[in-house]
């Protein structure tokens, strides 16, 4: 009885433990990425359909836009293997699941990050009360970062209406 009280009490120490980094909400939810479809889209692991994710307030260019491989690369990297995901809504037009995602180990927030990086812009369409992302946008735009280093970057709706 000893040794199994012992080995419980190493758990934490062994990293078996869900240590959740500060700056996460606690009704975020764990999961394990599958892939990255593009810069705003993301896939889970797990279940017998996959859960597909849309980042809450942000666009990023598509993959066939100019910046598009770019921006799946920085969510890529971002995300690594795993995440903590804030369900905002749903989107019943991809059957996604719309969420702000946080880093697992750093907790940040990867959809105000890539805004403030560049690879993505505000949707203020979808996200008009959201001032981090406004912010984001504007230091990026100002700096300028990323997409807005180009002359005249084409937005994500403006190009998927081509």
């Amino acid at each position: 009885m000893r040794l199994l009280i012992a080995l419980f009490a190493l758990l934490p120490c062994l990293g078996w433990a869900d240590v959740r980094p500060a700056g996460i909400p606690e009704e975020a939810k764990y999961a394990k990425v599958d892939r990255v479809y593009d810069g705003d889209t993301l896939v889970l692991m797990g279940g017998s359909r996959a859960r597909i994710i849309r980042l809450d307030g942000i666009d990023a260019p598509e993959r066939d836009q100019p910046f598009g491989p770019v921006a799946t690369a920085a969510l890529e990297y971002m995300v690594g293997r795993s995440i903590y995901y804030f369900e905002t809504g749903k989107n019943d037009q991809y059957a996604a699941v719309v969420a702000t995602l946080y880093h697992s180990k750093e907790g940040y927030n990867i959809n105000a990050s890539l805004v403030c990086a560049g690879f993505a812009w505000w949707y203020e369409k979808y996200a008009p009360e959201n001032q981090l992302l406004e912010g984001c946008e504007k230091e990026a735009r100002e700096a300028p970062k990323g997409l807005w280093e180009d002359d005249n970057p084409v937005p994500p709706w403006e190009w998927r209406g081509r």
